[in-house]
């Protein structure tokens, strides 16, 4: 059997913990496991001891960075952070979190306590000043050796989440039956020497250490022979006793564990118990916390899950198993034997039914725990509930039917498995394939795909670093919703025929570091759906096509932050009950496209705004008339025609850093924005760009033009409007005077003279004014023939006959203004008219009199304009409601007649 150097290594590892432990040999004397040699006579003690210092240090190092984190990170990883949100990584609780802003806090974490009733003390001075119940607590990184039973006790009728990370539960001796076959073991290594019946059923397991005959032979016959001198160095009576004091008080079985003992926590949501050098886990440990619905047991050192382990813990949705039995340079053993060591080596022991146990288990998280063939049954057993599935990093042997046919879930990590591409059944996935869509199963040795065919739902495909090498038709056309594929680190190389047809849906394709020297035409037509494309490290021989897609992808640069959204995943719920299902998927894709690709394109992004900047591509973009930028806008597709095929690219680079983009041209390495490329790409983009730049700004002068027209006809909207009057009452005045010229000619024939010095325009309200004071202040006293309608008109004639007639008699018009003028439809007219003697017939001899004032809000615009150009004189109003008195009247008449004067009207005889 060909073994490898990794299982090498972790024999190797494991033998040195292991002898470490038993006999206390310094790892300096292993020297790479190959003893050091003795110096001979010349050479000085400070030479040998810098010599010992020297392989001590180099043993070390290595075995540190054998040990160091990988970096590969797992599909729960990325939302493990979010699920333990009330707690920090290193044992503090985040009291900023809303979640359980309402809860109490109290937290002893890292405060170097050993002992419960230390713990105890703590607690109930912080519980002077807070008299509520705590709900969250955290004695994270102390120095416990065992639960502190008191301290929880103390809060037993409120705790909700709890958290005991960091602490060494090791400490303690684990159990009476690993300390058995402990002794058998150093029995075995005994003299020869007869043994007694108590020994012979030790050594065989044939008996208990509670039996009574038995445990009189060792008490009384400690020093009989040398298998008891070996028992008496380990202090045994000492430890039977406490056992046996254990099972008095507290009824647990020789199996029980001495550091987990809790008290009854009945609404115990939470159990946090990361990272405390655990061995051994029984069900007793959760007996006492039946409502327990999460439980973080990641980072420990336990080798066995026993069938009933999770027995009284039934409704856990989430477990984390993840970094179990990890060996590491640091390891130790508190009992070293060789079963233990070699369960270092082949993993954790998972037995058959341990999962049937949790029928409410939503999320299993086994990721970098390294397992045992045999465990893989145990995964037959998980409910229908489960949903999300890590199982990465733990050799897991083989993939089949059977593992996934009663569960639902929807996200699956098979990630560093590399044995199990040769033991995948063809029906693996059948039975989740309506429900899957994240799959992670990179770093595994991958070859084909066909276990994926039956894989419609699958959204999200991880396949970095396997073995793939060319990418046919018929690959990815069975998955029909794929939205995010990498590929990246693989051996892809070019395709000329389309990969991707029937995956519509496509948004984010990873290529880096693949075996691509072109872009083929197909390549393009694959990836013009795309939103982000990734091409980084490959093998390009340099071409002007390589550079006009980098160029293409650089004008659609977008910030990192608008990625997600412009992303549309598909989230479909089919009935109500799915809707919190959705909502977690939504997160996890958050999450996802967070943990993975948010970094590089943030570098990118900064990237590409450099590239540029150096090759000055600017972007225009316009929104409603307005010019504008948006760096979440949504990129609009370019045409690229170099082949003579049309390709409309829209993609973003998600990787782009000019070292990591770089071409063959024959023997030099060339990035690409050092190519000098002419071809008819180029070209096209850059005419286009001069087309729509000429387009802008005939566009943008077009409408600055209208703007300031519009903004100077807004300024003169008033004129405009009296001009417009103006030519219609002209029309109408045209049309009139053809049909009125006629009917007055015998009237001019019959009285030539017959000519008005004024006409008279006033409403009916205004009579009254216009008899008493103007007719006798103007007519009669001045001599002045007055044209009034109801005096002068003629009878027979209409009536707008007779105003155009007698105004065109008339030498000047006056127009008495009142609010009644203003609504008499007549005076309205005759205002127009005078308007048309202004402007058409040249008759600019108008006089205004107001016999009040008119607001500007009610002034018509043809009186306002009228105003504008004319002299107006006003009726003195007196106080109150009193009359003008003498004096005010005397200087309105004085001011109208000369007025009159000016317009050439005077005293002389006129015969009307």
């Amino acid at each position: 059997m060909k073994m490898s150097p990794k299982f090498v290594l972790d024999v190797t590892l494991a033998i040195i913990l292991l002898l470490g432990n038993a006999t206390s040999l310094e790892v300096s004397t292993l020297g790479g496991l190959i003893p050091s040699p003795k110096g001979d006579s010349s050479t000085s003690a400070s030479e040998e001891a810098d010599d010992i210092s020297k392989e001590e240090t180099d043993l070390k190092s290595f075995m540190l960075k054998y040990e160091s984190d990988d970096g590969n990170s797992c599909l729960l990883d990325v939302i493990k952070d979010e699920v333990i949100s009330w707690i920090y990584p290193n044992g503090t609780l985040r009291e900023s979190t809303k979640k359980f802003g309402t809860k109490l806090f109290l937290d002893l974490s890292h405060g170097n306590l050993k002992e419960d009733t230390d713990l105890l003390l703590e607690v109930k001075a912080a519980r002077k000043f807070m008299r509520w119940r705590i709900e969250v607590f955290s004695a994270a990184f102390n120095t416990l050796n065992a639960a502190p039973f008191n301290t929880l006790h103390s809060m037993r009728d409120s705790l909700k989440f709890l958290s005991l990370r960091g602490n060494n539960f090791a400490d303690l001796i684990p159990d009476a039956e690993a300390f058995e076959r402990f002794l058998n073991e150093t029995r075995l290594e005994a003299s020869n020497a007869t043994l007694h019946k108590c020994e012979l059923f030790l050594v065989h397991n044939a008996t208990d250490l509670y039996d009574r005959e038995c445990y009189l032979y060792f008490q009384n016959n400690t020093n009989t022979n040398t298998a008891n001198t070996v028992t008496s160095s380990i202090n045994y009576e000492d430890y039977i006793q406490f056992l046996k004091d254990r099972y008095d008080l507290q009824g647990e079985s020789s199996q029980s564990i001495a550091w987990a003992s809790f008290p009854n926590l009945p609404r115990l949501l939470e159990l946090d118990i990361s990272n405390c050098s655990i061995e051994y886990v029984s069900k007793e440990t959760f007996q006492n916390m039946s409502n327990l619905r999460r439980l973080f047991m990641s980072d420990n050192k336990f080798m066995t899950l026993k069938h009933d382990t999770f027995l009284y813990i039934p409704k856990v949705q989430y477990l984390d198993l993840s970094f179990t039995n990890v060996l590491t340079y640091s390891y130790q053993l508190q009992l070293p034997t060789l079963e233990m060591a070699m369960s270092l080596v082949y993993g954790l022991k998972i037995q058959q039914n341990v999962f049937k146990l949790l029928p409410e288990l939503i999320y299993l998280d086994l990721s970098h725990s390294k397992m045992t063939r045999n465990s893989a049954v145990a995964f037959a057993h998980l409910g229908e509930k489960v949903r999300f599935l890590s199982l990465c990093y733990t050799a897991i042997p083989m993939v089949s039917s059977a593992i996934f046919k009663n569960t639902a879930v929807e996200g699956l990590d098979l990630s560093g498995n590399p044995y199990l591409s040769y033991n995948i059944i063809d029906d693996a996935f059948d039975g989740i394939a309506d429900t899957l869509k994240y799959l992670y199963f990179e770093r595994s040795n991958l070859k084909d795909l066909e276990w994926s065919k039956p894989l419609k739902k699958l959204q999200v495909l991880g396949l970095a670093g396997n073995n793939i090498n060319a990418l046919t038709p018929a690959m990815f056309e069975p998955l029909e919703s794929l939205e995010i594929l990498d590929l990246s680190s693989n051996h892809v190389g070019n395709w000329y025929r389309s990969a991707f047809h029937n995956n519509s849906a496509l948004r984010v394709l990873n290529l880096r570091s693949n075996t691509i020297n072109m872009l083929s035409n197909e390549m393009l037509k694959d990836f013009e759906r795309l939103d982000y494309l990734s091409l980084g490290d490959n093998n390009f021989i340099c071409d002007c096509h390589l550079r006009a897609v980098v160029e293409v992808a650089a004008s659609n640069n977008k910030d990192a932050d608008c990625s997600y959204s412009l992303l549309n995943f598909s989230q479909k719920s089919t009935v109500e009950q799915d809707l919190m299902a959705a909502a977690e998927s939504l997160n996890i894709d958050r999450r996802l496209w967070q943990s993975r690709y948010i970094p590089w394109l943030m570098k990118s992004y900064t990237n590409i705004k450099d590239y540029n900047r150096a090759n000055h591509i600017i972007r225009l973009r316009f929104s409603s008339g307005e010019y504008m930028i948006s760096k979440c806008q949504k990129p609009q597709p370019f045409q690229m025609d170099e082949l003579g095929s049309d390709f409309s690219l829209k993609f973003q680079l998600l990787d782009y850093e000019a070292s990591e983009y770089w071409c063959f041209n024959n023997t030099d390495q060339l990035q690409v924005d050092q190519l000098n490329c002419q071809l008819r790409a180029l070209s096209d983009l850059t005419e286009e760009l001069h087309h729509i730049t000429t387009t802008v700004i005939a566009v943008v002068g077009s409408v600055v033009a209208v703007c300031i027209v519009g903004f100077i006809i807004y300024l003169k909207r008033w004129h405009i409007h009296y001009y417009y009057s103006s030519l219609k009452s002209a029309a109408l005045l045209s049309s009139a005077s053809k049909e009125s010229g006629e009917s007055f000619s015998h009237i001019s024939q019959r009285d030539p003279s017959a000519v008005y010095d004024i006409f008279i325009s006033y409403c009916q309200n205004d009579r009254p004014w216009v008899l008493n004071e103007l007719l006798p202040n103007v007519e009669e006293a001045g001599d002045i023939s007055i044209c009034l309608h109801e005096r002068d008109f003629q009878i027979g004639v209409t009536i707008l006959d007779n105003i155009i007639s007698c105004m065109d008699r008339s030498y000047s018009l006056m127009l008495i203004i009142s609010s009644k003028f203003l609504l008499s439809h007549w005076c309205q007219f005759e205002m127009y008219l005078a308007q048309h003697r202004i402007f058409e017939v040249s008759k600019e001899h108008l006089i205004l009199v107001f016999l009040e004032d008119i607001p500007r809000s009610k002034r018509p615009k043809t009186l306002q304009y009228l105003m504008d150009v004319k002299t107006y004189i006003k009726w003195p109003a007196g106080k109150g409601d009193s009359s003008p008195t003498s004096e005010e009247r005397k200087l309105f008449w004085k001011r109208l007649r000369r007025s009159l004067q000016v317009l050439g009207i005077s005293s002389r005889e006129v015969t009307a």
